[in-house]
């Protein structure tokens, strides 16, 4: 017995590629979902967007799927990568919120943020300009 399942491609779960097209339309929106939490979105973004680019036909065509998979990735990708792009600079830029990082960075680790900070440039012999707290 032959059967023949071409009648609906973009629906045939039969057909693993679809399935791959799915699976990235369903981790874009998570990535979506997560952009709050930064790598998260980075990272589920990026493997929607690696998945939808598997699941491609022989011919090249994308499944509906797929192509909203590619959607959603890339809106959870660039979204995490602003967020994170946003706080590194308030950070460096805003003297309030400096002294926040440094007051949660003692609480958790014992070391402020600015003595790591000056660890780390020191190793790799580079220098940062912090931002100076008024008083």
């Amino acid at each position: 017995m032959n059967e023949n399942f071409e009648y609906n491609q973009t629906h045939n779960m039969l057909n693993p590629r679809v399935g791959f097209a799915t699976a990235a339309s369903v981790l874009g929106l998570i990535s979506i979902a997560l952009i709050l939490s930064a790598y998260f979105s980075i990272i589920l973004g990026g493997i929607a967007i690696t998945m939808a680019i598997l699941s491609r036909e022989s011919n090249g065509k994308l499944y509906p799927q797929a192509k909203r998979g590619i959607l959603f990735g890339l809106v959870g990708l660039v979204g995490g990568y602003a967020l994170m792009v946003t706080s590194f600079v308030t950070v460096f830029t805003d003297p309030e919120a400096h002294r926040m990082v440094n007051q949660y960075s003692q609480a958790a680790t014992g070391q402020s943020f600015d003595d790591m900070l000056e660890e780390l440039t020191g190793n790799l012999g580079i220098s940062i300009d912090l931002p100076v707290e008024s008083q």
